[in-house]
């Protein structure tokens, strides 16, 4: 009989395997790996493990699929939130509403046939990695834009679609200058970090938050990393905890790669401006996203505000002041946009 080993890696192959080809579109491009998505899933794994050793210590983690009957939870929340838009006979809708002494602006996505996901930025520079691994362009240079720039340039145009919603999400830096976390587009895989939480839409239109690994990514048709994960199978990541209860568990649940950990406690403990975006499920089996920016609330009231809607998980992205959105072109805060690597753009198709 195979070894422990041999049979857990088995078994993974398998459940990818299922995976890959269930997110796989017809006609859909190569999957390509860059340097980065090696020298990440490499440096993450004790010396003399490959790539399977790696999705063995950590199988298939935050693959859960959000569970059903959230859908009620979503349209109570919508009811006492202000509606100011509503497009493809609800498939996305823009809200806001005051919450714990702050303001929470919102939109809701019903994944569909007629909706598409896709990271953007202004001109359609390539993420990619140099040879150490830090996250760039591929062209060397510096590609920051605030997102209204980004809505509003030709390269946001696709053709047959409409560009509503787009939200600054990914994490960068004065070297890292592009999406530190992981990005696939349209299935094609530019980086992995498999130490930042992502988001994973499939082909077939399912949500999933959690960590993936190179393999793991191959299944999501988008992706894009953020963190750290702030509400986990319906429990708030809370600073003030050092072990889970029933509602809270301890920051940082799925022990992502921070440098800078204590900024972001000391971000999301405050009544900073915030991002995150938050995954829940719809009758038949479809999921729904969550796209969010809030001010004047911790990040606790904000993960409540999430799981309250029907969400089970939810990802944290770049707060403060990088926090900004735009609804059909226009900024959503009258405050200063700074310029960003990418966003999350969301389309109809007509």
């Amino acid at each position: 009989m195979p070894s422990r080993s041999v049979q857990l890696i088995i078994v993974l192959c398998a459940s990818l395997g299922v995976l890959y080809l269930a997110a796989r579109a017809p006609g859909a491009p190569t999957t390509v790996l860059s340097r980065w998505a090696l020298t990440a899933a490499v440096a993450a794994q004790p010396a003399g493990e490959g790539l399977a050793g790696q999705a063995e210590r950590r199988p298939l983690a935050g693959m859960a699929l959000p569970v059903p009957a959230s859908a009620e939870q979503l349209a109570a929340f919508n009811r006492d939130s202000a509606l100011h838009d509503r497009v493809a006979g609800g498939l996305v809708e823009y809200y806001r509403r005051s919450i714990a002494g702050g303001e929470l602006v919102y939109s809701v996505v019903r994944l569909d046939d007629r909706v598409h996901i896709e990271v953007i930025n202004a001109d359609g520079a390539i993420p990619g990695s140099d040879a150490g691994g830090d996250t760039i362009w591929t062209d060397g240079q510096r590609h920051l834009r605030p997102v209204v720039e980004m809505a509003n340039a030709p390269y946001a145009v696709r053709p047959g679609m409409e560009l509503l919603w787009a939200m600054a999400f990914g994490f960068h830096g004065a070297v890292r200058t592009s999406n530190e976390g992981s990005v696939v587009i349209n299935g094609v895989v530019h980086r992995v970090n498999p130490g930042r939480g992502a988001l994973c839409i499939t082909a077939d239109h399912q949500a999933l938050i959690g960590l993936f690994d190179a393999r793991q990514l191959q299944g999501c048709w988008q992706a894009v990393g953020g963190g750290p994960v702030i509400l986990w199978k319906g429990k708030i990541a809370n600073p003030a905890v050092t072990a889970a209860t029933d509602e809270f568990l301890p920051f940082n649940p799925l022990n992502e790669d921070f440098v800078q950990l204590d900024w972001r406690i000391t971000i999301y403990s405050g009544t900073f401006p915030k991002t995150a975006v938050c995954v829940g499920a719809l009758p038949g089996g479809r999921a729904f996203l969550v796209l969010a920016n809030a001010t004047g609330i911790t990040g606790v009231d904000f993960a409540r505000a999430l799981r309250d809607m029907g969400c089970q998980d939810a990802l944290g992205g770049d707060d403060d002041t990088s926090t900004q959105a735009v609804w059909r072109g226009q900024a959503l805060w009258a405050r200063e946009q700074r310029p960003v690597p990418d966003a999350i753009g969301v389309y109809v198709r007509h």
